[in-house]
């Protein structure tokens, strides 16, 4: 089974004035980052790491994370 990767980037305007990261995976679902969501959430990464459920590699030509791996939620 082929691991997924991050396709597509954009940033998603979720409430008015802040963006989280979005990323479309290979398997066509759209996420969001581990990054992004303490981003709109305004919280510490460490409470979200331990219910991690994908880490994917992101391919996305006009991602910052280009060729790094993330973590996701869907």
């Amino acid at each position: 089974m082929q691991k997924l990767q991050a396709i597509h980037y954009g940033e998603v305007k979720l409430i008015l004035g802040i963006k989280c990261d979005g990323y479309v995976l290979s398997d066509g679902t759209a996420v969001m980052s581990l990054r992004g969501i303490t981003k709109l959430l305004d919280m510490d990464h460490a409470a979200l790491v331990c219910m991690v459920t994908n880490s994917v590699k992101v391919t996305a030509k006009n991602s910052p994370y280009q060729v790094r791996n993330i973590v996701t939620y869907a």
